[in-house]
């Protein structure tokens, strides 16, 4: 392969890379939505904001190390929205 082939190559993968971030930063805006939807019924049920047990439960989902801090970030996060 020549280098203007392995180039051409190269950007194709990133651009397909950005694609992907693209429509990861999408779904996670979406779970945001939700989440503050969520804490607005939580506000009108009387609940707590954090619920440890889901938490786990949602967390105990994914495969552990990498994605488990992923999702560890992600939930801290929709707490800040569920406020």
């Amino acid at each position: 392969m020549t280098k203007i082939n392995q180039n051409n190559q190269l950007k194709s993968l990133r651009r397909q890379i950005d694609a992907v971030d693209r429509r990861i930063v999408r779904e996670i805006k979406n779970r945001l939505n939700i989440a503050s939807l969520i804490g607005k019924e939580k506000k009108h049920l009387d609940l707590p904001i954090i619920n440890t047990a889901r938490e786990l439960e949602v967390i105990s989902r994914v495969e552990k190390g990498f994605f488990q801090s992923i999702f560890k970030l992600i939930i801290q996060e929709s707490r800040k929205v569920q406020i």
